[in-house]
């Protein structure tokens, strides 16, 4: 009956284009872009979804990270959090998420990859060193690895299990074997991989979801029920990545009315420090990789930043407003003081006065 089928539906919080936010249960995906859910009057109705910025499930708990799980990067974004299972053939990392199960993932998709155990500065010189795009003549064909101490290595990847990771170094020519766990981070060579689209400004609707073990599946939803998500990944789009609902934790929309700053990529970053060490800009984090909250009040989606800091996007002319909140992270108390300004096509737009810590954003 009607009255019985939300009992079996997890509760989930739309937000809404508009800014407002609406608890539904959501039934199924038509398939042509809209959600069908019941209200919680009872009420069945659609939402088209790109009348939704996110939707958030209630209750969930991110998993505890296990030594030697790794954050797969991909090339058309997105990443998938697992275990190692072994490389075959240079060619192919099969990989066990235990939000998105077993894959077999050829390497020329994937960006590179992080152990998320390690922690503090290690991991920020880690992400740093994977992020980067080296098209020097020398590193275009070579992979780069970064231990826990943060010591540099440069080869090509030979095998890679739960266990070790053998690369052959390209200047001493032999075989470094290191353990798994003292990995931090490892960037493929770039001339191995397929140049390959992200989810930024695409015209068609796509998703990105947020799973329990850090995975961030990015593609088309093929459909949706009260027990799980399909999603055919923008890396590889005749793949189908099933996600139970009760590992989901968020749901991104992109290519709707309305978007997070978060899913874009700035094309110009300027970024100084002048006591601390260089702390780049992190997405949905602070500047130190741990949770953001501004005055008391705890955020999902941000950007966190170390003075002084300038980040230029390309909107294209898409958007009509822009709505965020600033303010100094929590971790700092009543330390700090900056200004924050927004800048609009050279225009000034908004400017604050000096913001000092423990004050809402």
């Amino acid at each position: 009956s009607i009255l019985a089928l939300p009992a079996l539906l997890p509760a989930v919080e739309l937000k809404l284009a508009d800014g407002s936010r609406q608890a539904v249960l959501i039934e199924g995906y038509d398939g042509k872009g809209n959600l069908d859910v019941y209200l919680s009057s009872g009420e069945r109705k659609q939402f088209p979804l790109k009348d939704v910025a996110a939707i958030y499930y209630s209750g969930r708990v991110d998993h505890f990270i296990r030594n030697g799980d790794q954050r797969f990067l991909f090339n058309a974004g997105g990443q998938i959090a697992a275990a190692v299972e072994k490389l075959e053939n240079g060619e192919v990392m099969a990989i066990n998420s235990r939000s998105v199960g077993r894959h077999q993932i050829p390497v020329k998709y994937l960006h590179g990859f992080t152990a998320l155990s390690v922690q503090g500065r290690a991991a920020r010189m880690a992400e740093d060193m994977v992020s980067e795009v080296d098209k020097s003549p020398k590193s275009l064909f070579l992979d780069h690895l970064m231990d826990r101490r943060g010591v540099p290595y440069a080869g090509v990847l030979q095998a890679f299990t739960p266990k070790e990771l053998s690369m052959e170094q390209d200047e001493l020519l032999q075989n470094l074997n290191i353990s798994t766990f003292k990995v931090a981070g490892v960037r493929l060579a770039e001339a191995d991989k397929e140049k390959q689209e992200s989810a930024e400004f695409k015209d068609i609707l796509q998703v990105g979801v947020r799973c329990r073990d850090a995975s961030y599946v990015v593609g088309e939803l093929a459909s949706a029920d009260p027990f799980q998500w399909v999603v055919k990944p923008n890396w590889d789009a005749k793949r189908s990545i099933e996600i139970p609902t009760n590992e989901i934790s968020k749901v991104d929309i992109f290519g709707g009315k309305t978007i997070f700053l978060t899913q874009l990529t700035p094309i110009k970053v300027d970024e100084k420090t002048v006591v601390a060490p260089p702390q780049p800009y992190r997405r949905n984090t602070n500047a130190q990789g741990e949770g953001m909250n501004i005055g008391g009040f705890i955020y999902h989606n941000g950007i966190g930043v170390h003075a002084s800091s300038k980040l230029t996007y390309s909107l294209g002319g898409r958007f009509a407003s822009f709505r965020v909140d600033v303010g100094i992270d929590g971790r700092l108390e009543k330390e700090g003081s900056v200004i924050f300004s927004v800048l609009g096509d050279g225009k000034e737009l908004k400017k604050t006065g000096v913001v000092k810590g423990k004050v809402e954003g």
